[in-house]
Formats: structure tokens, sequence, C-alpha cells
């Protein structure tokens, strides 16, 4: 028993000095001791095989999953926005999923939904210019606006009756069936 102790004694000894474990009873300094981390604000993460410092990020970034990263994530700017926008200064635009519009032009600005659009898919409209907007439709497709519904095909559509109305639209059933989340001003559907 003696020797047990003994050997146990000197295998624990060996490791403190070999793994510069100063106080292996403490948690708190034991992991100080062998973490990769150097800086406030560091993150361990795991790229496969090992523990890695992840670096602190900029101030203003987010921690994002990315598969490109060594240990799968890494940090990345904030948007200014949401949703990325466009200023229409012409009378058409065919819209794109996730964007923002903003009609600016002396004549009406026609913006057609896309005819792909998965579920969750948002979009903008907001006017600017004297001659409003209008939001056409593709065959098939229709937008619910509270109790009713536009028409369904390219005949239907939402269109603003003053320089400043807006709306904003989910994509509720794929490519097809659209949702107003909110309006700004009176609204015309068709």
């Amino acid at each position: 028993m003696a020797t047990n102790n003994a050997i146990n004694t000197s295998t624990n000894q060996f490791l403190q000095i070999a793994n510069d474990l100063n106080d292996v009873n403490n948690a708190v300094t034991a992991f100080n001791n062998i973490s990769p981390l150097t800086t406030k604000g560091d993150l361990i993460g795991f790229d496969g095989s090992d523990n890695v410092r992840v670096a602190v990020g900029t101030n203003d970034y987010y921690l994002a999953a990315d598969s490109t990263a060594a240990a799968g994530f890494s940090w990345k700017i904030l948007p200014t926005s949401l949703l990325p926008w466009t200023v229409v200064s012409g009378t058409t635009q065919a819209a794109a999923v996730n964007n923002g519009y903003i009609a600016n032009n002396a004549g009406l600005v026609t913006i057609t939904l896309p005819s792909t659009a998965a579920v969750g898919s948002v979009f903008h409209i907001v006017g600017l210019g004297a001659g409003g907007w209008k939001l056409a439709q593709n065959a098939s497709q229709l937008i619910n606006f509270g109790s009713v519904v536009t028409t369904t095909g390219t005949s239907g559509y939402l269109q603003s009756t003053d320089v400043s109305d807006s709306v904003y639209l989910v994509c509720v059933v794929a490519n097809t069936t659209f949702k107003v989340l909110s309006a700004i001003g009176n609204i015309t559907y068709v």
C-alpha cells in the first residue's frame, strides 16, 4: 500500500511539473495553465482533432457558424440592414427574394414578385417618387392582405395610392402565396 501511494504521489507530482499544473485541485488554475486562450474575449473551438483558440472578434461583429473556418465558426460583420435595398429609378423591376425596393420615379414603378420564392422569403416596397408603385404577380401567385386576397395570377396586384405608401410581405407557400405583414398608407388591391 505504501508503495502504491508513493507511486501515485510521484505520478501526480510528475504531471504537475510536466503540464505546469501548479494546483491540480483548483480547476480554474489547472484550466488556465493548459488553455489556448491568450486575449480577453477569446473563445475555444474544436477543429476536428484539437481544441483551438478563436481570437476575439471586432466590436459590432457577431459569431456565426462557418463550415469554412477551422473551428466551425467565425466573426461576421453586422449588416447595416436586414435587407439589401435597391432604389428603382426606372418604371419596372423584377423583385429578388429578401430585398427591399424604393420606388423613385415620376411615373408608376411596377415591381414584379419573383416566380421562385421559398417560404419565409421577404420583400419590402417603399414609395418615394411621385408615380407610386404597383406590386405585380406572376402566374398562379396571390397576395393575402388582411381579410382580402388579390386575384390569382398576372391580373392581381397591390398598388400604392400615395407617394409614401409602403408594404412588407412574406412568402407563406413556396412560389405562389404571399402575405402582407405590414402596410403604411391606403394600399389598393385587385
